[in-house]
This record gives structure tokens, C-alpha cells and sequence, in this order.
């Protein structure tokens, strides 16, 4: 059984061994608590903050950063995502994201319980 997720999870995009001359496929993350899903793509123009409140209890989000760098506010440390980057961290607590002087472009995916 997982883990409560209490802290962000990152899985950076330089993290899996791939070699140069094979297809490879990279489990990123997994689970079967969720019973909805929402999917979402967002834009971020350059210098702007994305604040998300919170999304309920036992909700996690999964962010995958399709493009650009975004400073991920979660907890007390801020994470650096950048293009190819993974997080998963808990969806109860509101979080940001805030670009620098590029745009950025995530795709999210929040899980929420079964009822």
C-alpha cells in the first residue's frame, strides 16, 4: 500500500537511464485511490504567478511540465520544474506556480477520492 503523500514528490526529467539508441518508457507514477480525475493544460505567460487554492482532502495533483520552467510553491522549499520535470505533491494545501522571464506550458492531472 502507498504512502500517504505528505511532501512533494519530483521526478526530474535527466533522472531515468535512457539509452540513446532504444525506445524507453518510464513509469512515472501510479495509483488507484483516485475516483475522479480532472486534466489540465495551462499556459503560463512570462512573470506570471498561477495560485491554486486548495482541492480537498486526499486530493493529489500531478504536474508534468511540457515546456518552459515554472518555481513550484507547495511547502517551505520552493521546487524548480523544467521542461520533462514530474511532481506530485497533495492537493489539500493551496500551491503556486510562478514563471520567470518565459512562458511555460503544464499539464496536470488532479486525483480525487472515491467517495
Amino acid at each position: 500500500m502507498r504512502q500517504p503523500l505528505l511532501r512533494p514528490e519530483i521526478i526530474r526529467a535527466s533522472s531515468p537511464d535512457e539509452p540513446d539508441d532504444e525506445t524507453s518508457v518510464n513509469l512515472l507514477s501510479a495509483g488507484h485511490e483516485q475516483g475522479r480525475i480532472e486534466i489540465y493544460r495551462a499556459r503560463l505567460h512570462p512573470h506570471a504567478p498561477r495560485r491554486i487554492s486548495s482541492h480537498g482532502a486526499a486530493s493529489v495533483e500531478h504536474v508534468l511540465m511540457k515546456s518552459g520552467q515554472v518555481t513550484l510553491g507547495v511547502d517551505v522549499v520552493p521546487q524548480v520544474l523544467e521542461t520533462g520535470d514530474t511532481a506530485r505533491f497533495p492537493g489539500l494545501s493551496s500551491h503556486h506556480y510562478t514563471t520567470k522571464k518565459s512562458p511555460a506550458v503544464t499539464h496536470a492531472i488532479v486525483g480525487y477520492p472515491r467517495d
